[in-house]
């Protein structure tokens, strides 16, 4: 392991998959370093299992957005790699919920939700 490693802001590394969390990703570097790969930072496109996407060991690049010397902390990001690079790629999902949503008829749940928030309330002793 080479201890002499310095770091900077924009560097792309290989880091290894220490720990994933529902909010980030935890990854070790050389020379001691940690990083966390925050879920905000993984794509354009909303993450609903961060757990599906990563593994334990496993190794990929990213970039380096940020860096704690003194703790040896790196703040990450995948979103900002070049897209040759992006292990995950963008994906308009979030365009076809849209057109989904924008397809169906709400106008009966507008008639029956007072009905049902009422009955619901009444059932509950509120």
């Amino acid at each position: 392991m080479n201890f002499d490693i310095k770091y900077k802001e924009k560097d792309v590394v290989e880091g290894l998959v220490m720990g994933i969390k529902n909010y980030g990703v935890f990854l070790s570097f050389e020379a001691g370093y940690i990083g966390l790969l925050h879920i905000s930072e993984i794509s354009h496109d909303y993450i609903s299992n961060i757990y599906s996407l990563f593994e334990i060991g496993e190794k990929f690049p990213v970039i380096i957005q940020s860096i704690d010397h003194k703790n040896k902390f790196l703040k990450l990001s995948i979103k900002d790699l070049p897209e040759s690079l992006k292990i995950i790629k963008n994906e308009s999902s979030s365009r076809k919920i849209i057109s989904y949503i924008n397809d169906i008829d709400f106008s009966k749940l507008k008639i029956k939700l007072p009905q049902m928030i009422k009955k619901e309330l009444e059932r509950i002793n509120i």
